[in-house]
C-alpha cells in the first residue's frame, strides 16, 4: 500500500504555527471566538428587546382601543344624562327618540334605563327591556349598595364585568342626574348603561384570531392591579409580562400581554448569525494566517484602501440618488436648521407655495406661510414638537405666495446630533385642500339625506292618517251594507265597493311596511310557536282562492322538522301568505305545491319551497323581480294587479329572520320561490292545546261608552257598529269635550281618537288620567300606524290600540278585551 503524502506547504504551516511570526494569527482567532460569543449574546439581547417592543406596541394598540371604545361609549351616555339633566321631564317616547339620536349604532351599548329617585320609569331600546320598567334600586338588595353609592358620591360608577341576566357578560356604568342650582340643586335620579363586554372585545381585537399576543385583564370594578382578573389566563402574569395600566373614567384596569406561545428564547436568525460569524472568522482568520505567512501586509493594507474607496464611492451614489429623489419628489420637501430657518427646499415646495428657493432660504417657515387664519395651537404644538425633537404629523392652514389658503398636511422628522441636540428638521408637506372641501361636501350632503330622511317619514305619518281616516268610514260603510238585505246587484256592487278598499289598505301598509324596514324600526318579536299550525294557518287563507280557481294546493313537511319552533310567527305568516299568494295568482290552471325541509345540520333552520305551475319567468325578469315597485311587466300589472311591494318587503323579511329568498322559473313552465329561515330552539314549554276565547259581548251590553271622536262619519259608523247591544253612546267632537264628558258622565269605556281639535287624544288621556274620578279604560282609535304611535298611547295611560280602519268585529273584540282588565286604573288618581 502506498503511504500518504502530506502536503509541503501544510508540513510548513504546521511546523511554523510556534513562531512569533504567527502571534497575530493567534489574535485574530481569539478576536473572533470572542466576538462570535459577543455577538451571539447580542443577539439574544436585542431579539429579546424586540419582541418586548413588538409585543408593547401591540399591546398599547389594544389599550388605546380599550380607551377609546370605552370612553367613546360612556361620553355617548354622558350626552344622554346632560339632556336628562336640563329636560327632567322627558316622557319614554322623547326618551327614546333622543336616545337613538344620541347612542346611533353603538350596538355593543345593550340598554339605557332611566331611574328618577332610584326607580326605572324609561328604557332603551324599549321592547326588549321595558320589563325592567318599574325597576326600584331601593328596594334590590343586588343593586341597592351600587346605586347609593352613585348617588351618595356624586360620580359614575364602571362595574363589571358581570354576568347580565339576558345572556352574556357586560359593564355597567351608572351616571348620577343632579338637577337644580344653589340650594335647590338636588339628586334626582340615576342613568344605568350596559356595555356589551363582548362586543368591546371584539372590537378591540381582544378576540380576534390573528391577535400574536396572549393578553389577561385585572382590575374588576376598575380596581387596577389590586382587582380580580376577568380576561384572560392568571399564568400570564408569571412569564414577565409587558404591563400596562388602561385609564377608566372611574379607576383603571392592568393589561398584561406575552406573544403567543410565550417569549422565544432562540433569537429566529440564530443560525444565520453563526454561519455569517464562521464566514467572517474563516475570512479573518484565514487570510491573516497566510499574511503572516507570505509576510503580505502591504497587500493587505491595498486591499483595505481599495475597499474604503469603494464604500465612499458607493456613499456618494447614495446621496446623489437622495438628491434626485429629495428634488423630483411630488410632496414638498423643507431642510430647516435648529433655528427653524430654511436652508432647502424642493421644486414641488415652489409648485405649490409659488415661492423659489432663493425666496424661501432664511426665512422660517411659519414667517413665509402662516397668516392671520392659521390656528395659533397647531403653530404651537409644531414649535413644541421641534423643540423637544419629536416628530410630529398635523394639518394646518397656509397661505400660498399669491394670498391663497390652502390646506397642508406636514410631516416633520428632527435630525439630533450625537448629543441629542435638534441639528436640523426635515419637513414633508402635501396640498389636502381639495380633501377638505369634498369633507365639507360630504357633511353638507349627510345633513341633506337626514332631512330628507325625516321629512320622508312625516311624509308617510301625515299620509297614513290622511288616507286611513277616510278608508275607515268607506270600508264600515260598507260592511254595514253587506250585512244589509240588498239585491243581488247592489250586494256585487258593495263587494266591489269591499275588494277595492280593502286592497287599498293592502297597498298603504305594503308602503309603511317597507319604509319601517328600510329605516331599521321594524323589529321582530320571537316567540315559541307551533311550526306546522303557521304554515297551515297560511294556506288555508288562500285555499278558498284556489279552489275557486281549480287549482290543487298541497303541503308536504319532512319527517324529522321540529315541531315547535322560535321566531316571528307573525312575519313569517306575512311571508308565507305572500309568497302562497303569488303562486296563486299568476296561476291559470294546474297545482300549488308548499314543501317545508330543515337543514341536514341544523334542524331550526328551515327552507319553505314555494312551486307553481303558472306563467313563469324570464332571465330577464328574474333580474329585477325584488326591485321596490317591481313587476314582471306592465303586461302583469294590469293583468294581476298589484303593488310590486309584496317581494321586496318578504325577501327584507326574510333576511332580518336570518335567511333569504331565492327563485327559480322558466317562462311558461311556472317558478320555484324558495324561503330560508334561521328558528332557533323553543326557551319555554309550548302547550298545543287551543287557548281559544271567545267574544264577550255581555262585558260591553248596556254600557255606557265615550265616542271621542272629529270625523262625522267615523262616529255614525262606530255608532251603526253598537246598534245592537243597547250602549248610552255619549259623543265628543274633540278632546276637551271628551274630558269634561268623562267626569260628569263616568262612562265605562271611552274610545278616543288621537288627533282631534283643540286638544288631542293623548292630551286628553292624561288629563283623564289626572283626575280624581273613576278612571275607565281608554282604547285610542288612530290612523296613526307606526309603533310609536302606540307606544305614546299606552305610555300616557290608555289600555288599548286601535288601528284605522277599524272593522266591528276589532272594534268590539277591542273593547271586551280593555274591559276584562280594566281594574287596575280605577284607582290612579288617588295613587
Amino acid at each position: 500500500m502506498e503511504a500518504f503524502v502530506v502536503p509541503k506547504w501544510v508540513r510548513a504551516s504546521v511546523s511554523g504555527v510556534g513562531n512569533k511570526a504567527y502571534l497575530p494569527t493567534w489574535i485574530a482567532l481569539l478576536v473572533v471566538v470572542f466576538a462570535m460569543v459577543f455577538a451571539e449574546e447580542q443577539n439574544h439581547t436585542i431579539h429579546h428587546q424586540y419582541m418586548r417592543a413588538e409585543v408593547q406596541n401591540e399591546a398599547g394598540l389594544i389599550r388605546s382601543r380599550l380607551e377609546g371604545y370605552l370612553n367613546a361609549d360612556i361620553q355617548l351616555v354622558k350626552g344622554l344624562v346632560a339632556v336628562i339633566a336640563t329636560t327632567p321631564d322627558l316622557t319614554q317616547e322623547r326618551f327614546s327618540e333622543v336616545a337613538s339620536r344620541a347612542i346611533g349604532d353603538r350596538d355593543q351599548i345593550l340598554n339605557i334605563a332611566v331611574a328618577p329617585d332610584l326607580v326605572v320609569r324609561m328604557v332603551h331600546p324599549f321592547e326588549p327591556n321595558k320589563a325592567v320598567l318599574g325597576l326600584d334600586y331601593n328596594q334590590n338588595e343586588a343593586q341597592r349598595a351600587s346605586a347609593y353609592r352613585v348617588r351618595d358620591s356624586g360620580e359614575m360608577v364602571l362595574a363589571g364585568p358581570v354576568n347580565l341576566v339576558q345572556g352574556g357578560i357586560g359593564f355597567i356604568g351608572r351616571f348620577p342626574i343632579f338637577v337644580g342650582e344653589g340650594e335647590t340643586y338636588r339628586f334626582w335620579g340615576m342613568v344605568s348603561a350596559v356595555i356589551d363586554a363582548t362586543s368591546l372585545y371584539a372590537e378591540t381585537g381582544l378576540t380576534s384570531p390573528d391577535l400574536s399576543l396572549e393578553i389577561a385583564l385585572t382590575g374588576r370594578d376598575g380596581m387596577g392591579e389590586a382587582g380580580a382578573l376577568f380576561f384572560g389566563e392568571a399564568a400570564i402574569y408569571d412569564q414577565d409580562p409587558i404591563l400596562m395600566d388602561i385609564v377608566l373614567p372611574t379607576g383603571t384596569w392592568q393589561l398584561a400581554a406575552i406573544p403567543k406561545g410565550g417569549w422565544g428564547h432562540t433569537p429566529r436568525n440564530i443560525w444565520i448569525l453563526r454561519a455569517i460569524m464562521l464566514t467572517a472568522g474563516i475570512l479573518i482568520v484565514v487570510p491573516t494566517f497566510f499574511a503572516c505567512r507570505m509576510s503580505a501586509v502591504r497587500r493587505g493594507a491595498i486591499k483595505i484602501l481599495r475597499k474604503r474607496e469603494r464604500e465612499l464611492e458607493r456613499k456618494q451614489a447614495e446621496l446623489m440618488q437622495l438628491s434626485m429623489v429629495a428634488q423630483n419628489a411630488s410632496d414638498s420637501i423643507v431642510l430647516t436648521d435648529n433655528a427653524t430657518r430654511i436652508i432647502w427646499v424642493n421644486e414641488a415646495f415652489s409648485r405649490m407655495t409659488g415661492y423659489s428657493l432663493a425666496e424661501a432660504v432664511g426665512q422660517t417657515p411659519g414667517d413665509l406661510l402662516n397668516g392671520p387664519e392659521t390656528s395659533e395651537d397647531t403653530i404651537r404644538q409644531i414649535a413644541d414638537s421641534v423643540t423637544h425633537g419629536q416628530r410630529h404629523r398635523t394639518e394646518i392652514l397656509n397661505y400660498t405666495k399669491a394670498g391663497q389658503k390652502i390646506w397642508v398636511d406636514t410631516h416633520l422628522v428632527p435630525v439630533l446630533d450625537e448629543a441629542g441636540g435638534v441639528q436640523m428638521v426635515i419637513g414633508i408637506e402635501r396640498d389636502v385642500t381639495l380633501n377638505k372641501q369634498n369633507e365639507a361636501e360630504l357633511a353638507e350632503a349627510k345633513l341633506a339625506a337626514e332631512k330628507a330622511d325625516r321629512a320622508k317619514s312625516e311624509f308617510l305619518a301625515n299620509m297614513s292618517h290622511e288616507i286611513r281616516t277616510p278608508m275607515n268610514g268607506i270600508i264600515g260603510m260598507s260592511d254595514l251594507l253587506h250585512e244589509c238585505d240588498l239585491g243581488e246587484e247592489e250586494q256585487q256592487y258593495v263587494e266591489i265597493i269591499r275588494t277595492s278598499s280593502k286592497a287599498l289598505l293592502k297597498i298603504i301598509n305594503d308602503i309603511l311596511d317597507l319604509s319601517r324596514l328600510e329605516s331599521g324600526k321594524l323589529l321582530l318579536s320571537e316567540e315559541d310557536f307551533d311550526l306546522e299550525a303557521c304554515i297551515e294557518g297560511s294556506v288555508d287563507v288562500l285555499r278558498p282562492i284556489a279552489l275557486e280557481k281549480g287549482l290543487l294546493l298541497n303541503v308536504t313537511y319532512a319527517s324529522d322538522l321540529p315541531r315547535v319552533v322560535r321566531t316571528d310567527d307573525g312575519r313569517l305568516r306575512q311571508v308565507l301568505v305572500n309568497l302562497i299568494g303569488n303562486a296563486v295568482k299568476f296561476t291559470s290552471s294546474g297545482r300549488v305545491d308548499v314543501r317545508v325541509l330543515r337543514d341536514a345540520a341544523d334542524p331550526y333552520r328551515l327552507t319553505i319551497d314555494v312551486e307553481d305551475t303558472g306563467i313563469g319567468l324570464t332571465e330577464a325578469q328574474l333580474d329585477n323581480i325584488f326591485e321596490r315597485f317591481s313587476q314582471a311587466d306592465a303586461a302583469t300589472t294590469r293583468a294581476f294587479g298589484g303593488t310590486g311591494l309584496g317581494l321586496t318587503i318578504s325577501r327584507h323579511l326574510a333576511e332580518q329572520m336570518g335567511g333569504d329568498i331565492l327563485v327559480r322559473s322558466r317562462m311558461g313552465q311556472g317558478s320555484c320561490f324558495s324561503l330560508t329561515v334561521q328558528a332557533h330552539r323553543p326557551v319555554g314549554k309550548h302547550d298545543t292545546a287551543e287557548q281559544g276565547t271567545g267574544l264577550d259581548l255581555a262585558r260591553i251590553r248596556g254600557r255606557k261608552v265615550l265616542l271621542a271622536e272629529d270625523n262625522r262619519t267615523n262616529r255614525l259608523l262606530i255608532r251603526k257598529y253598537l246598534a245592537d247591544l243597547n250602549v248610552t253612546l255619549i259623543e265628543a267632537e274633540n278632546g276637551r269635550q271628551a274630558v269634561d264628558l268623562c267626569s260628569r258622565h263616568t262612562p265605562d269605556i271611552v274610545l278616543m281618537d288621537m288627533s282631534m281639535p283643540e286638544m288631542d287624544g293623548i292630551t286628553a288621556t292624561r288629563e283623564i288620567r289626572s283626575r280624581a274620578i273613576a278612571q275607565p279604560p281608554i282604547v285610542a282609535l288612530t290612523a296613526n300606524a307606526f309603533a310609536s304611535d302606540k307606544d305614546a298611547c299606552l305610555e300616557a295611560g290608555m289600555n288599548g290600540f286601535l288601528s284605522k280602519p277599524i272593522n266591528k268585529k276589532q272594534l268590539l273584540e277591542g273593547m271586551a278585551a280593555v274591559m276584562t282588565e280594566a281594574g287596575e286604573f280605577y284607582d290612579a288618581a288617588s295613587a
